[in-house]
């Protein structure tokens, strides 16, 4: 069990009341407030499995509905013996069973997201009859409604139509001159639940009535005229018809409370346990808090630790910080500047470990490790005492004491400025005692200290291990972090400059440091210098890495819209086209029709020679001419889709990738050779350059379909080149490699092939296709006769292969 001064210590308190604030009901305020860490591993486990789904549905925006539900106990326990509840008492019963309904209903929506609303959906029971007959009977203030039954109905018309009689019988007799000369007042009232009039004192005996009350002056009357008295007494006994059937109908409804009183008190006790379930849930998603991993051995291992008082402090930024000891340490040594945290890492370490211990989640990083420390000593603050006669020195010591007698392996000591009070040297010698007293006990510990020897134990005993709170000695500031593994600088003239002592009182004090600062101290001063440098070092190349990165991002995905658009592009084009072929396509067979049907009329009446050879041929032209039209589209189709829907060969696998292999590059639209494979990096050659492609942007051409044939085919061109005495290997065809001329003249195919073998050389390709088709050889003879002799660079050409396009293209390869 954790003592309750060291719970007031490391603030525990403040940390329930902002727990107790999350909740609704009047009962889970209180556990709330009166949580105590003191639960085993098991405990919080299960705990953890309930508040992390309750967590992550806050998180999205949901919350059970259970609002202010007061304290239910003495209800149930008047109930149980057999006392009639009074209407209030009743109400809050409905209120309790119209809760259960709601949360029911809300379970029953969110059970799939939330396994812990699941268990509450089969742990709780509506009672919607019972609900329905209080809220027939029962207003919120607790009263019976006029028809709460058909009884209190005609009593409560009865009670009104006599009063609305009385009070009609005053007014009339008030008005008569045997009683209107006396009357104090023309009024009623109303005095012992009878009705009366104030009269003069000298109206008695002249005023038939019986007098009920007086005034404090003694000079009014209150007197029940003998008019009125039967009125009255008929009143009153209606009044008490109207008690008792009150009377029986909350009996009645106590005993129908009784009845489902199990069932009502089991569902009373699950609305708290998950209002305060909810509540540590809403505390986590404010604190950002989650679980960690529980060990079984004694060990510390925090990352990204935030204090979670100052972390609900508004505008307010808790700095994380890593707090760790390795294997075979026991105590971490904290150092640095005053008001540079320190404190705060050793109440963070401590509060957390209490959080665990009452099943909370914790602010740190899921990795996390945390032991359950049987015991938590704390020295923190100021211990003088005056009344005590104890000087800070002394108290110090004394809360030093219980700590040397009973710190044992499996407790935790945190300890702030460690035998501070009293001469350094002394100090630090005590201080280093107690350190080496407590790792032999093997008890873990955390100190804070300003003395050089403390800092030095790491240096020599691996049981220690330093840390030091950050210092920007560009700005003269804590930054708040921890930094382990490193001892720490006081900065307390710097702190001085900060807080505004006088500059001349500075200046005098820097130079006394200078001349009696330790080793440590000015090796401690450079290195930070050092790390400081280093860090801004590491932010900059950080922030370029990630600019980097973000402009590579920005170049997919304007590769992949213009994938997109190049697909959305070439659909339309297909479209377009298909509509011109289904077009020849349609006027080609109205030919053909047409000729059939002049040979069927030539056979029954057949025409001259001439007429007939007239008719044949100029059929003939149209036809040829039709022809040549669909040719032409479907050509222009072919090259158009060429790269997207024939894509050559296999996409590529990094095994079958080496030195030689034949690629095709997707992006490019351009065939290469593949030049280096080292790892995952490729690199390939297309024409002159070299570039390294992503293995997704490469496709295979096979062996056999990139070596064009040797020899010459029967009745085809020799696929040797007719300039230049070498072979021009196979080349893929492509949008950008590819000239159509068919249907041109010789002098405009000669001038649209210059240009275009220009702006090839300009691209760096190494090899274009001119597709000239076959007709009457005029053009394709004058072609290759100009590529011969006429040709402004230097270059090789062949006829293509069958895959190519026959005899009908010349395959050119530029020499650059």
């Amino acid at each position: 069990m954790i003592n309750e001064l060291t719970l007031q210590k490391l603030e525990w308190h403040q940390l329930c009341e902002a727990l107790a604030a999350e909740a609704n009901t009047i009962e889970g305020h209180h556990s709330c407030l009166t949580l105590k860490p003191s639960f085993d591993i098991l405990d919080i486990e299960l705990r953890w499995q309930d508040v992390i789904p309750l967590r992550d549905l806050l998180r999205s925006g949901y919350r059970p509905p259970i609002g202010e539900l007061p304290e239910m106990h003495l209800t149930f326990r008047a109930v149980s013996l057999g006392q009639i509840l009074e209407g209030e008492a009743i109400w809050s019963v409905y209120t309790l069973l119209m809760m259960v309904r709601n949360v029911h209903q809300f379970a029953t929506d969110k059970q799939d997201r939330c396994k812990t609303l699941a268990k509450f959906y089969r742990l709780i029971q509506p009672l919607p009859k019972l609900a329905r007959t209080i809220e027939k009977t029962i207003s919120p203030d607790g009263e019976l409604l006029d028809d709460a039954s058909p009884e209190l109905t005609r009593i409560r018309q009865q009670k009104l139509s006599m009063r609305r009689k009385i009070e009609s019988t005053i007014k009339q007799l008030l008005s008569d001159q045997d009683v209107e000369a006396y009357v104090q007042d023309k009024f009623f009232t109303i005095r012992s639940d009878r009705y009366v009039v104030p009269m003069r004192v000298d109206g008695r005996g002249r005023v038939k009535g019986s007098i009920y009350d007086t005034s404090a002056s003694g000079q009014t009357l209150y007197m029940e005229l003998a008019e009125v008295r039967p009125m009255n007494d008929a009143l009153l006994e209606l009044e008490s018809s109207e008690k008792l059937e009150i009377l029986r109908i909350f009996k009645e409804l106590s005993a129908q409370i009784a009845a489902e009183l199990d069932t009502i008190d089991n569902n009373y006790k699950q609305l708290v346990e998950l209002d305060i379930l909810t509540a540590e849930a809403s505390l986590a998603v404010k604190l950002d808090a989650g679980t960690a991993e529980l060990r079984d051995k004694p060990g510390l291992n925090f990352i990204r630790a935030r204090h979670p008082l100052l972390e609900m402090r508004q505008g307010f930024k808790t700095v994380a910080n890593d707090v760790s000891l390795e294997e075979g340490q026991l105590s971490l040594i904290v150092s640095g500047p005053n008001a540079g945290g320190k404190t705060v890492v050793l109440k963070t370490v401590g509060l957390l470990h209490l959080m665990a211990k009452a099943r909370l989640l914790l602010p740190l990083e899921p990795r996390s490790e945390v032991f359950l420390f049987n015991k938590i000593f704390v020295e923190i603050g100021d211990a003088q005492n005056l009344s005590t006669n104890l000087s800070t020195f002394s108290g110090h010591l004394m809360g030093l004491k219980p700590v040397l007698h009973e710190a044992g392996p499996n407790d935790l000591i945190l300890l702030d400025e460690l035998a501070v009070g009293t001469e350094p040297h002394t100090g630090s010698a005590i201080g280093q005692a107690v350190l080496e007293e407590l790792a032999n006990r093997h008890a873990m510990a955390i100190v804070t200290t300003h003395f050089d020897n403390l800092k030095s134990l790491a240096l020599n005993d691996q049981r220690f291990r330093n840390g030091s709170m950050e210092f920007s000695t560009k700005n003269l500031t804590p930054t708040y972090r921890l930094v382990l593994d490193i001892p720490g600088q006081s900065y307390g003239i710097e702190v001085a400059e900060q807080i505004g002592l006088p500059r001349h009182v500075i200046e005098r004090a820097k130079d006394l440091r200078g001349r009696s600062s330790s080793n440590m101290e000015q090796i401690l001063d450079s290195w930070m210098v050092l790390r400081e440098e280093a860090a801004q070092e590491k932010q900059r190349y950080g922030q370029l890495k990630l600019d980097m990165e973000s402009q590579k991002h920005r170049w997919e995905q304007e590769r992949a819209a213009l994938a997109s658009s190049k697909q959305d592009t070439s659909a339309k084009i297909k479209a377009r086209y298909q509509d011109q072929i289904d077009r020849l396509k349609g006027e080609y067979e109205g030919l053909l029709e047409e000729m059939r049907e002049l040979l069927k009329e030539q056979k029954k009446a057949p025409s001259s020679p001439d007429q007939l050879r007239d008719l044949i041929k100029d059929t003939q032209n149209r036809l040829d001419t039709k022809g040549r039209g669909l040719q032409s589209s479907l050509s222009d189709v072919e090259r158009e889709f060429y790269s997207i829907d024939k894509l050559p060969g296999h996409p590529a696998t990094l095994a079958e990738l080496k030195e030689g292999t034949r690629v095709y590059i997707i992006s490019m639209n351009k065939a290469a050779v593949v030049s280096k494979v080292q790892g995952e990096s490729i690199e390939v050659k297309a024409g002159l350059i070299k570039i390294k492609p992503q293995l997704a942007d490469l496709r295979v051409v096979s062996e056999e379909k990139a070596e064009a044939p040797k020899t010459p085919a029967k009745g085809r061109a020799p696929t040797t080149p007719l300039q230049g005495g070498k072979e021009v290997s196979f080349t893929i065809p492509t949008l950008t490699n590819s000239l159509d001329l068919r249907g041109m003249d010789a002098d405009t195919a000669l001038d649209r092939t210059w240009s275009f073998i220009d702006k090839a050389v300009l691209r760096g390709e190494s090899f274009v296709i001119l597709i000239h088709g076959h007709g009457t050889d005029t053009l394709k003879r004058a072609l290759r006769r100009a590529l011969a002799k006429d040709a402004p660079y230097a270059l090789d050409f062949r006829p293509g292969e069958p895959e190519e396009g026959g005899d009908g293209v010349t395959v050119v390869q530029l020499r650059h």
